[in-house]
Protein backbone atom coordinates (compact mmCIF):
# COMPACT_ATOMS: atom_id res chain seq x y z
CA UNK A 1 0.00 0.00 0.00
CA UNK A 2 1.65 3.49 -1.15
CA UNK A 3 1.70 6.95 1.29
CA UNK A 4 -1.44 8.12 -0.53
CA UNK A 5 -3.77 5.04 -0.09
CA UNK A 6 -2.60 4.27 3.39
CA UNK A 7 -3.29 8.06 4.39
CA UNK A 8 -6.74 8.44 2.85
CA UNK A 9 -7.17 4.36 4.52
CA UNK A 10 -6.26 5.91 7.66
CA UNK A 11 -8.58 8.81 7.18
CA UNK A 12 -10.91 7.06 6.15
CA UNK A 13 -11.20 4.48 9.09
CA UNK A 14 -11.13 7.21 11.43
CA UNK A 15 -14.02 8.57 9.70
CA UNK A 16 -16.26 5.54 10.01
CA UNK A 17 -15.37 4.84 13.91
CA UNK A 18 -16.66 8.32 14.24
CA UNK A 19 -19.88 8.01 12.15
CA UNK A 20 -20.32 4.70 13.91
CA UNK A 21 -20.02 5.77 17.17
CA UNK A 22 -22.27 8.80 16.73
CA UNK A 23 -24.97 7.22 15.05
CA UNK A 24 -24.94 4.80 17.75
CA UNK A 25 -25.53 7.24 20.25
CA UNK A 26 -28.15 9.31 17.99
CA UNK A 27 -30.42 6.38 17.48
CA UNK A 28 -29.77 4.76 21.27
CA UNK A 29 -31.35 8.83 22.13
CA UNK A 30 -34.34 8.67 19.73
CA UNK A 31 -35.61 5.15 20.82
CA UNK A 32 -35.19 6.42 24.44
CA UNK A 33 -37.43 9.18 23.40
CA UNK A 34 -39.90 6.54 21.50
CA UNK A 35 -39.92 4.12 24.49
CA UNK A 36 -40.83 6.83 26.70
CA UNK A 37 -43.27 8.33 24.33
CA UNK A 38 -44.95 5.00 23.61
CA UNK A 39 -45.21 3.54 27.50
CA UNK A 40 -45.89 6.59 28.76
CA UNK A 41 -48.73 7.68 25.77
CA UNK A 42 -47.13 11.65 26.02
CA UNK A 43 -46.39 14.12 23.43
CA UNK A 44 -43.31 15.82 23.60
CA UNK A 45 -40.64 17.71 21.46
CA UNK A 46 -37.13 16.63 22.01
CA UNK A 47 -33.60 16.70 19.63
CA UNK A 48 -31.57 14.10 18.37
CA UNK A 49 -28.67 16.50 16.26
CA UNK A 50 -26.32 17.25 19.55
CA UNK A 51 -24.35 13.91 19.20
CA UNK A 52 -23.66 13.74 15.31
CA UNK A 53 -23.49 17.54 15.31
CA UNK A 54 -20.74 16.55 17.96
CA UNK A 55 -19.07 13.41 16.16
CA UNK A 56 -18.40 16.14 13.41
CA UNK A 57 -16.53 18.33 15.53
CA UNK A 58 -14.67 15.13 17.11
CA UNK A 59 -13.73 13.85 13.76
CA UNK A 60 -12.23 17.64 12.79
CA UNK A 61 -10.42 17.33 16.17
CA UNK A 62 -9.09 14.27 16.27
CA UNK A 63 -8.05 14.27 12.26
CA UNK A 64 -5.67 16.76 13.15
CA UNK A 65 -4.70 15.98 16.64
CA UNK A 66 -4.35 12.56 16.61
CA UNK A 67 -4.61 11.53 12.78
CA UNK A 68 -1.93 14.16 11.08
CA UNK A 69 0.97 13.12 13.04
CA UNK A 70 0.60 9.03 12.59
CA UNK A 71 0.15 10.00 8.90
CA UNK A 72 3.06 12.07 8.61
CA UNK A 73 5.02 9.22 10.55
CA UNK A 74 4.33 6.45 8.15
CA UNK A 75 5.40 8.42 4.79
CA UNK A 76 2.58 10.82 3.82
CA UNK A 77 2.92 14.14 3.02
CA UNK A 78 1.21 17.15 4.32
CA UNK A 79 -0.56 17.87 1.18
CA UNK A 80 -1.65 14.21 0.79
CA UNK A 81 -3.06 14.47 4.33
CA UNK A 82 -5.10 17.76 3.77
CA UNK A 83 -6.62 16.39 0.79
CA UNK A 84 -7.18 13.61 2.11
CA UNK A 85 -8.61 14.91 5.45
CA UNK A 86 -11.15 17.41 3.46
CA UNK A 87 -12.61 14.16 1.25
CA UNK A 88 -13.59 12.39 4.35
CA UNK A 89 -14.55 15.27 6.54
CA UNK A 90 -17.04 16.18 3.65
CA UNK A 91 -17.88 11.91 3.90
CA UNK A 92 -18.33 12.92 8.13
CA UNK A 93 -20.82 15.65 7.10
CA UNK A 94 -22.99 13.80 4.54
CA UNK A 95 -22.84 10.75 6.03
CA UNK A 96 -24.12 12.00 9.40
CA UNK A 97 -26.79 14.39 8.47
CA UNK A 98 -27.83 11.65 6.06
CA UNK A 99 -28.27 9.12 8.64
CA UNK A 100 -30.17 12.21 11.33
CA UNK A 101 -32.35 13.19 8.29
CA UNK A 102 -33.11 8.97 7.70
CA UNK A 103 -33.93 8.64 11.41
CA UNK A 104 -36.14 12.33 11.19
CA UNK A 105 -38.56 11.25 8.21
CA UNK A 106 -38.93 7.73 10.29
CA UNK A 107 -40.11 9.98 13.46
CA UNK A 108 -42.10 12.17 10.97
CA UNK A 109 -43.97 9.16 9.50
CA UNK A 110 -44.65 7.24 12.83
CA UNK A 111 -46.03 11.27 14.14
CA UNK A 112 -47.73 11.98 11.22
CA UNK A 113 -50.00 8.37 11.08
CA UNK A 114 -50.97 8.93 14.76
CA UNK A 115 -48.44 6.01 16.60
CA UNK A 116 -46.03 8.42 18.36
CA UNK A 117 -46.59 11.89 19.81
CA UNK A 118 -42.90 12.90 20.33
CA UNK A 119 -41.76 15.16 17.69
CA UNK A 120 -38.07 15.75 16.92
CA UNK A 121 -36.19 19.23 16.42
CA UNK A 122 -35.22 20.43 13.28
CA UNK A 123 -32.74 23.68 12.88
CA UNK A 124 -34.98 23.80 9.56
CA UNK A 125 -38.18 24.57 11.50
CA UNK A 126 -36.66 27.83 11.35
CA UNK A 127 -37.58 28.10 7.84
CA UNK A 128 -40.75 26.61 7.72
CA UNK A 129 -42.87 24.57 9.89
CA UNK A 130 -44.33 22.68 7.35
CA UNK A 131 -42.00 19.62 6.75
CA UNK A 132 -40.04 20.10 3.84
CA UNK A 133 -37.64 16.57 3.52
CA UNK A 134 -34.72 18.86 1.18
CA UNK A 135 -34.97 22.22 2.60
CA UNK A 136 -34.49 20.79 6.20
CA UNK A 137 -31.55 18.27 4.60
CA UNK A 138 -30.43 21.27 3.17
CA UNK A 139 -30.05 23.56 6.17
CA UNK A 140 -28.40 20.41 8.09
CA UNK A 141 -26.03 19.96 5.82
CA UNK A 142 -24.92 23.50 5.70
CA UNK A 143 -25.00 23.89 9.65
CA UNK A 144 -22.89 20.41 10.17
CA UNK A 145 -19.97 22.01 6.77
CA UNK A 146 -19.87 25.32 9.59
CA UNK A 147 -19.51 22.88 12.75
CA UNK A 148 -16.65 21.31 11.18
CA UNK A 149 -15.05 24.22 9.74
CA UNK A 150 -15.33 26.26 12.37
CA UNK A 151 -13.48 22.91 14.74
CA UNK A 152 -10.95 22.05 12.31
CA UNK A 153 -9.58 26.10 12.11
CA UNK A 154 -9.81 26.73 16.34
CA UNK A 155 -7.91 22.84 16.28
CA UNK A 156 -5.40 24.54 13.75
CA UNK A 157 -5.38 27.75 15.20
CA UNK A 158 -4.50 26.08 18.73
CA UNK A 159 -1.44 23.60 17.69
CA UNK A 160 -0.29 26.93 15.66
CA UNK A 161 -0.03 29.20 17.95
CA UNK A 162 0.44 27.43 21.19
CA UNK A 163 -1.32 27.04 24.03
CA UNK A 164 -0.87 30.27 25.79
CA UNK A 165 -0.75 32.36 22.54
CA UNK A 166 -4.19 31.13 21.24
CA UNK A 167 -5.98 31.81 24.21
CA UNK A 168 -4.92 35.48 24.73
CA UNK A 169 -5.97 35.63 21.09
CA UNK A 170 -8.98 33.97 21.51
CA UNK A 171 -9.35 36.46 24.74
CA UNK A 172 -8.80 39.45 22.86
CA UNK A 173 -11.24 38.46 19.98
CA UNK A 174 -13.77 37.82 22.26
CA UNK A 175 -13.27 41.00 24.39
CA UNK A 176 -13.52 42.81 20.83
CA UNK A 177 -16.48 41.60 20.02
CA UNK A 178 -18.29 42.10 23.30
CA UNK A 179 -17.43 45.47 23.55
CA UNK A 180 -18.23 46.35 19.79
CA UNK A 181 -21.62 43.93 20.10
CA UNK A 182 -22.46 46.52 23.36
CA UNK A 183 -21.20 49.88 22.33
CA UNK A 184 -22.93 49.60 18.40
CA UNK A 185 -26.61 49.73 17.35
CA UNK A 186 -26.91 45.99 16.10
CA UNK A 187 -30.36 47.02 14.79
CA UNK A 188 -30.48 46.84 11.63
CA UNK A 189 -28.07 43.81 11.15
CA UNK A 190 -30.77 42.02 13.63
CA UNK A 191 -33.65 42.72 11.29
CA UNK A 192 -31.75 41.84 8.14
CA UNK A 193 -31.10 38.70 9.66
CA UNK A 194 -34.97 38.29 10.81
CA UNK A 195 -36.30 38.99 7.28
CA UNK A 196 -33.77 37.20 5.30
CA UNK A 197 -34.28 33.91 3.94
CA UNK A 198 -33.50 31.07 6.59
CA UNK A 199 -32.06 28.66 3.92
CA UNK A 200 -29.71 31.82 2.66
CA UNK A 201 -28.54 31.96 5.61
CA UNK A 202 -27.53 28.77 6.79
CA UNK A 203 -26.37 28.38 3.20
CA UNK A 204 -23.81 31.39 4.24
CA UNK A 205 -22.98 29.71 7.43
CA UNK A 206 -22.11 26.45 5.39
CA UNK A 207 -19.84 28.67 2.67
CA UNK A 208 -17.97 29.98 6.02
CA UNK A 209 -17.58 26.71 7.53
CA UNK A 210 -15.71 25.66 3.95
CA UNK A 211 -13.46 28.84 4.11
CA UNK A 212 -12.61 28.29 7.43
CA UNK A 213 -12.04 24.50 6.58
CA UNK A 214 -9.59 25.53 3.39
CA UNK A 215 -8.00 28.10 5.63
CA UNK A 216 -6.40 25.18 7.34
CA UNK A 217 -4.43 24.30 4.14
CA UNK A 218 -1.71 27.00 4.47
CA UNK A 219 -1.69 26.56 8.00
CA UNK A 220 -0.65 22.80 8.37
CA UNK A 221 1.74 23.23 5.50
CA UNK A 222 4.54 23.41 7.11
CA UNK A 223 3.27 22.76 10.68
CA UNK A 224 5.81 20.97 12.83
CA UNK A 225 5.34 17.26 14.06
CA UNK A 226 5.47 18.88 17.66
CA UNK A 227 3.25 20.77 19.21
CA UNK A 228 4.35 24.10 21.31
CA UNK A 229 4.09 23.39 24.45
CA UNK A 230 1.67 24.64 27.07
CA UNK A 231 3.95 27.75 28.03
CA UNK A 232 4.66 28.95 24.59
Amino acid sequence: MNAIRGTHRLILDDMRWFLKLFTLITSLLVLAYVAVGLIFDVSFPAAAFGPMYGGICGFAVSGMVAIFPVAIGLGSTRTQFMKSFYLNSAGMVIGGITVLNVIYVLMHLLHASGILGVTLYQPGQLYTSAYEWYSYYWVDLMLGFFILGISAFITVSWIRLGFRNFFIVFFTIALGLTLYITLSDLSGLIRWIVETNSVLLFTLLGAIGGCLLLSTYPMMKHVPLVRKGSKD
